[in-house]
């Protein structure tokens, strides 16, 4: 039996297994080796990639605008003394640094350099020290001079081997009729950590910020990856030529890596100016083989197979050890044991068992037992279950007997006497330690009704009883009484 179910059940889990297997095999292999779907998830996730960066660059410009628009930005450029003048500009950088701290929107963007230069790019002071003072910031970074030429705010990447500077700046011009007085400057960090940080708000992939020059790719930023393949791999040739392409075209280019595990491509960065900036993006595969990935699964259907085997044999005990016990039963009975009943408590198989018992009993010509665990019986009380018990005294009819003891009982209810009369002969069993409990008040009434009247046609005279115990026995006393109207009330009561 156990067996059976085990094999059954396994079959199916197999079979449900092996089915789902092949399925998902199928769809992921569809998947994976489609390296037009691939190229376009890169793709995707560049473009969401740099989406970002040029929104934080958005979000810098337009709140930096609001803030060089106060009073006390334009008083700055008003002070003629230069020391005066730097001082001042110290104290509005880190004003505005603190405030920017308190914009929601900056949180990923929030500034580490605020910068006030004058109209020829030369800076004046920045925030939480006096360095930089007086240094020709223009001609460092192009960018700057732009910005105050044109009247316009900008953002550009501003990165400095010599300066050890690497900052994604946003650049906004303070006018005042129509006149250029200088720029404040917002700088926020480019580094590993800030790429990480788009890359999880994105897409997940591996991005890296760089710059293309004659010497090739100089990456500025790559976010935090353990993948070292990935890493190399967005310095080589391939990678070369797509970021010189999506420069020339603006749109993405991706990178044909040969057989590595890894999907890349480039595209030009937005936002930050500059034409030899690209964002690189690579998405590495996780698994190439759809195997790898159902790996799994197979795990799973052992643990099936296990679960199947132990709820198997669990289940075949409950079902065939009753079985068993049922055929060897039955084999003692052939072999003359004919007294043998079967004592098996089953949910399923409990009624298999009674049957088989009464089956037994009338082949046997034994009769049912229809008592309880007690000994007592299953239907319900009747006068005829304790009329031995009933012995009557007669003699007193016979003989003269006290008038009082008569009239005192002709006198009597029948209800009263009836339920007295119940009283005295139960307390006269719980004397003696006999059973009361299949003796109800109902049928000691009907059981003594019909000795009343037995009585009473044997003698001609209506009787009434009182218990007595006599020898440890209970004796009904027959007591006459005095007239044949007081025997008709005693009779119909």
């Amino acid at each position: 039996m156990r067996w059976k179910i085990i094999v059954v059940n396994a079959g199916i889990l197999v079979v449900v297994g092996l089915l789902a297997y092949m399925l998902l095999f199928t769809s992921l292999r569809d998947l994976l080796a489609n390296p037009g779907e691939r190229k376009r998830d890169v793709e995707r996730g560049l473009g969401t990639a740099r989406s970002e960066l040029a929104l934080d660059a958005f979000r810098v410009e337009r709140w930096l605008s609001q803030a060089a628009e106060a009073e006390s930005v334009n008083s700055l450029f008003a002070t003629g003394l230069r020391g005066a003048r730097a001082e001042a500009a110290t104290r509005e950088a880190n004003r505005l640094r603190d405030a920017a701290g308190e914009r929601p929107e900056l949180a990923n963007a929030f500034p580490t350099l605020v910068l006030f230069v004058d109209e020829r790019g030369v800076a004046l002071g920045r925030n939480a020290s006096n360095l930089m003072r007086g240094e020709k910031i223009g001609a460092v970074y192009p960018s700057l001079m732009d910005a105050l030429r044109g009247g316009k705010p900008l953002s550009a990447v501003w990165h400095s081997r010599e300066r050890q500077e690497q900052l994604l700046a946003t650049m906004v011009p303070i006018l005042e009729g129509g006149r250029t007085l200088g720029a404040v400057v917002v700088g926020t960090a480019l580094s590993d950590e800030r790429l990480t940080r788009v890359s999880e708000l994105t897409s997940g992939q591996i991005l890296a910020l760089a710059q293309v020059g004659d010497a090739g790719l100089e990456p500025l930023a790559i976010s935090n990856t353990s993948n070292a393949m990935a890493t190399a791999a967005l310095t080589r040739g391939p990678v070369l030529a797509a970021a010189k392409s999506a420069i020339s075209s603006g749109r993405f280019a991706p990178a044909e890596l040969g057989e590595a595990e890894l999907l890349a491509g480039a595209v030009p960065l937005l936002g930050y100016g500059g034409g030899n900036l690209v964002l690189l993006g690579a998405s590495p595969s996780a698994s190439t083989n759809p195997a790898g990935l159902l790996t799994p699964l197979f795990g799973v259907v052992a643990l099936g197979l296990l679960l199947v085997v132990v709820g198997g044999f669990l289940l075949g005990n409950y079902i065939s050890e009753p079985i068993s016990e049922l055929e060897d039963g039955l084999l003692t009975i052939i072999n003359g044991q004919s007294g043998l009943r079967f004592q098996i408590e089953h949910d399923e198989l409990g009624g298999l068992v009674f049957r088989i018992n009464s089956l037994l009993n009338a082949l046997m010509g034994v009769p049912e037992d229809n008592t309880d665990d007690q000994g007592r019986p299953s239907h319900g009380p009747r006068a005829q279950d304790f009329q031995d018990a009933l012995s009557v005294d007669e003699s007193a009819v016979a003989e003269k007997t006290d008038p009082g003891v008569s009239v005192r009982l002709a006198a009597e209810s029948a209800d009263t006497y009836y339920e007295r009369l119940f009283r005295e002969y139960i307390a006269a069993r719980k004397e003696l330690g006999d059973p009361t409990d299949h003796i109800t008040a109902d049928s000691f009434r009907e059981r003594i009704r019909e000795n009343e009247r037995e009585m009473a046609e044997k003698h001609g005279r209506p009787v009434r009883f009182e218990v007595q115990l006599r020898n440890r026995s209970i004796i009904l006393n027959a007591i006459p009484l005095g007239t044949s109207e007081a025997g008709g009330e005693a009779l119909g009561g």
